[in-house]
């Protein structure tokens, strides 16, 4: 009997042995990013006489990979995120995309590369998100996380040219979501943000685009040439054109000013011959003739006076100014003299 008591506690011992061995654990992982994070984008104060404005700006995000680990390790995950931008609050087209104030819209871009040749979009608009892809490690060990962060730039541009915007501030609100996907134990990028295994617990983030228009006036002045005349000739008369550029819906007021400083626009012309003191009158008026209304210089950014008076388009418009010489019976010669243009607004 003693021989079986003792198989008995050998095969009782190959048992206890046996429910020791371990079975393998299994791997729990998951990739998530937090929402990103962007300046707004400021165009600042511009006006008609500004040129093309550009503006660079960058999206901050962050990214982690939790992992369970057991036997088998998961060493890395790889992360396809994409950046996706929607059209804005300032208008429902991608390309230009638009500021507004009001019903009035200035247009302006983003892109994800310096040439500004990728317009920043996403998936459902024109243009295509701004691609990244990262590879987080994963480092040995039960209950791990491990994060990565970065900054990745983006452009803005604001072409000049966009005379007929009234005065006011232009904004749009614009939404980043993150998108893709991300596949662990791989070693090669993910080529797509579809490509991967898992989709990538996205995030999203709100900024605003702006630009501020003010006023502004550009004039262009051409010569009035009395011509060559006898002196005999009374109240010779001529005529050319200014041209005035005003921010749209400004008012503006024009005065002319001759270099002699009188405000009622009665100058004198000085000759070219050494020597010669001779002074030639004429008066300046913005109807033809001697009895033409006077074209002075007491207008202000308020009140015509006795200059002229527009309203801005943006576009160039066009203003006629006469002068009269009443007599030629000077020394003959070349007379000449410079009147200054004054746009108020």
């Amino acid at each position: 009997m003693s021989r079986h008591c003792r198989q008995l506690m050998l095969f009782i011992a190959m048992l206890t042995i046996g429910c020791l061995s371990l079975p393998r654990l299994a791997q729990a992982q998951s990739v998530s990013c937090a929402n990103p994070t962007v300046n707004n984008v400021q165009f600042g104060t511009i006006d008609l006489t500004t040129g093309t404005v550009n503006v660079t700006g960058s999206i901050g995000w962050s990214c982690t990979s939790t992992g369970i680990l057991g036997v088998l390790l998961s060493p890395q995950a790889n992360i396809a995120m994409c950046l996706n931008l929607n059209t804005g609050t300032g208008g429902t087209q991608a390309n230009p995309r638009l500021l507004s104030s009001g019903s009035n819209t200035l247009q302006y871009q983003l892109y994800a590369d310096a040439a500004t040749t990728q317009i920043w979009g996403s998936t459902a608009t024109a243009g295509t998100p701004i691609p990244l892809g990262i590879a987080v490690a994963i480092p040995a060990g039960l209950i791990l996380s491990t994060t990565v962060t970065g900054q990745t730039p983006f452009y803005a541009t604001l072409p000049g040219g966009q005379t007929t915007a009234p005065v006011g501030t232009y904004n749009s609100t614009l939404a980043v979501t993150v998108g893709g996907s991300y596949t662990l134990n791989a070693n090669t990028p993910l080529s797509s943000c579809t490509s991967g295994q898992h989709v990538l617990n996205a995030g999203s983030a709100a900024f605003t685009a702006s630009a501020t228009i003010q006023k502004a006036c550009v004039v262009t002045a051409n010569n009035v040439n009395l011509g060559t005349v006898p002196f005999t000739a009374l109240n010779t008369t001529a005529s050319n054109t200014l041209g005035a550029t005003c921010t749209n819906g400004t008012p503006y007021f024009v005065g002319l000013a001759p270099s002699n400083g009188n405000t009622t626009g009665a100058g004198v012309m000085k000759g070219a011959i050494s020597g010669n003191t001779d002074k030639v009158p004429y008066q300046l008026s913005s109807t033809p003739g001697p009895a033409g209304v006077v074209w002075g210089n007491t207008a202000t950014s308020t009140t015509v006076g006795n200059g002229v008076s527009g309203t801005g388009s943006g576009l160039s418009q066009t203003l006629t100014v006469y002068a009269t010489a009443a007599s030629a019976n000077y020394t003959p010669d070349s007379y000449s003299d410079t009147v200054t243009v004054n746009v108020n607004y």
